[in-house]
């Protein structure tokens, strides 16, 4: 029995931090059999970029038609023949929120065709995401359709306590994608010491918002002079394309006291391997770029407000990294410690965060082994 694996890339193609877990988990199901990538919900390029191998399929050459007509039309067939291989669907990773009514008889309605799926014998998986938050009727929409997979397993903690709490089937832990990232090796550049700010300006959405993100900027100002960085070049950068107005209001916000540079251009991963790589450190507020420089040998500090980024300060929590959390909420002295001991002491946080990763690559590999037995 072969195995057939369909892959639905994610929807929100803006951010290299959906581009770098998508591709991570398209190289990770490779060894465990044939992959369909979706390619007529995603764009041509998105798909491109995460789907590499020449053996990998493209759904409109497969069939032409949607994924989910497809799957369908597929085991169908395959009830009345004699030869008979294994579908899964693999839905992308990333974060899952909804709130209202709509969204909730929405997510309702797809996941009852799931279900149907399911009982033709596919095996639907998503792994590697976080949920939350939810309003009561969506999140009971989302339990209903936890029922329809085979593996449904989130990223961090808070993620399952919310699946808990709903009575999802099943939900299991695994951790995000980018542990499993390979940065291609670069040669350290030997320039002037730098700092990298990358933030996003909302609590949720794509609309930049002033006001939350000028204390942010505040106590990024304030960390600086706190430990004596105020000579530290600052690197001001975006990996995701809405957030180009908040790093220009960074930009704006620091340059008449600071060396400022503002790249003013969405990265691409091998930019951020560059540029992440040989910063002295980085504070964001987006957490695939904190896990991509970390993976690219930086240290990363999330400048957060943890009510509003639970996702990331779960994870940090969850991997003995909370040391590196500074809280926007916390009076300066408290994160001017944190920073100057971090900084002090980045051999050490470096070498253990390498552990940390290796041992979060070595769960990501032995489930998903798992999923395929």
């Amino acid at each position: 029995m072969n195995n057939i694996i369909f892959f639905k890339p994610a929807r929100q193609t803006e951010n290299i931090g959906d581009l770098l877990i998508n591709l991570v988990e398209v190289e990770l199901l490779r060894p465990f059999g044939q992959i369909v990538v979706d390619d007529i919900s995603a764009p041509a390029w998105f798909v491109d970029e995460i789907s590499t191998s020449p053996t990998d399929q493209r759904l409109s050459k497969v069939s032409g038609v949607p994924l989910l007509k497809t799957l369908y039309s597929l085991l169908s067939k395959q009830l009345f023949s004699s030869k008979k291989n294994r579908y899964y669907l693999f839905i992308q990773p990333g974060h899952t929120s909804r709130t209202g009514s709509e969204s909730a008889v929405s997510n309702f309605r797809i996941n009852a065709k799931m279900l149907m799926l399911k009982m033709m014998g596919c095996r639907i998986v998503r792994i590697g995401f976080s949920i939350g938050p939810f309003d009561n009727y969506n999140a009971w929409a989302e339990s209903f359709g936890s029922q329809a997979y085979h593996y449904y397993a989130v990223r961090d903690n808070e993620s399952l306590k919310i699946a808990q709490k709903y009575s999802f089937k099943k939900p299991e832990y695994f951790p995000d994608l980018a542990w499993a990232y390979a940065p291609e090796k670069i040669q350290r550049e030997q320039t002037e010491e730098y700092a990298v700010i990358s933030m996003r300006s909302n609590a949720f959405g794509k609309e930049h918002n002033s006001a939350y993100l000028q204390p942010l900027i505040e106590k990024f100002r304030e960390l600086l002079i706190n430990t004596n960085q105020q000579s530290l070049k600052i690197v001001v950068t975006y990996q995701v394309k809405y957030d180009e107005e908040a790093s220009r209001q960074i930009f704006e916000g620091l340059k008449n006291e600071f060396n400022v540079e503002f790249i003013d251009s969405k990265l691409t991963l091998q930019d951020a391997n560059r540029i992440y790589g040989s910063a002295k450190f980085i504070v964001s507020n987006r957490l695939h770029v904190l896990l991509l420089a970390l993976k690219c040998g930086a240290l990363s500090f999330p400048l957060v407000d943890q009510k509003d980024n639970t996702k990331i300060t779960s994870i940090f929590q969850d991997n003995n990294l909370k040391d590196l959390i500074l809280d926007v909420k916390d009076d300066s002295k408290t994160n001017s410690d944190k920073l100057a001991e971090g900084i002090a002491n980045t051999e050490k946080v470096m070498a253990e965060f390498k552990n940390i990763q290796a041992k979060n690559k070595k769960v990501i590999q032995d489930k998903l082994a798992g999923v395929f037995k």
